[in-house]
């Protein structure tokens, strides 16, 4: 097979299409771009190329047409094999979840999200991901969980990102709500508490393949300026 062009750019798998929502509850308990990644990963072969077709395929079917996943990749990673694991590569994992939105004073629990955390890590394990995993970090926590996977990914070929809560995508740019997003503030809160995932991809630093999976609504919730 030939070997795939080597890129720090990470490619960015989003669940749904740019102004659209996406479903915490679906096929298999949680989001069905998780459970399309959970079924596409539990092949005995698969290549990259493979992988981002099928999970286009199966989300849009599993949500009954309601999410359609957008790639967007400077790199070509078609060829990179996802299953099985090339014995000497090193392969790390983050799953980064929001699900609990109490600290907000209003009812925005995402128990699909936190159901997706168990699977999505077991099934990157099995692809032979060396997985850690955050559950509603605060500010400090999530810090240091960035942090040490930078370093971690720093020193591995392949690095993933799956990430997803409440999310929103305003003036072209896709974020990340933490629990404590303030919604009353609306839009003008997104400086000062979400987390651009943009920013999120600069932590994966792997030397061949770096992506990110966004699980979250890429909608306005806010409405306009």
């Amino acid at each position: 097979m030939a070997p795939f062009a080597a890129s720090s750019d990470p490619a960015y798998l989003y669940a749904s299409q740019s102004g659209r929502a996406t479903l915490d509850q679906g096929e298999g308990g949680g989001n069905p771009f998780a459970s399309a990644i959970v079924e596409l990963l539990a092949r005995d072969s698969l290549t990259f190329e493979a992988f981002r077709t099928g999970l286009v395929a199966l989300t849009e079917r599993k949500s009954g047409g309601f999410q359609r996943p957008e790639v967007l990749a400077r790199v070509d990673l078609g060829a990179w094999q996802l299953v099985p694991k090339p014995t000497a590569e090193r392969r790390m994992a983050l799953v980064l979840i929001f699900s609990d939105y109490s600290a907000t004073g209003a009812e925005h629990f995402l128990s699909g999200a936190k159901h997706d955390m168990q699977r999505i890590s077991a099934a990157l394990a099995s692809a032979g991901f060396e997985v850690r995993t955050a559950l509603d970090p605060d500010r400090t926590e999530l810090e240091a969980v960035l942090s040490e996977f930078a370093e971690c990914s720093s020193a591995s070929q392949a690095a993933v990102l799956y990430t997803t809560g409440h999310g929103a995508e305003v003036g072209g740019a896709v974020y990340l709500l933490p629990g404590d997003y303030p919604f009353s503030q609306g839009r003008a809160a997104l400086e000062a508490y979400a987390v651009r995932l943009t920013t999120l991809g600069t932590r994966l630093r792997a030397s061949r393949a770096n992506v990110v999976f966004y699980g979250g609504c890429r909608n306005n919730p806010f409405g306009p300026q």
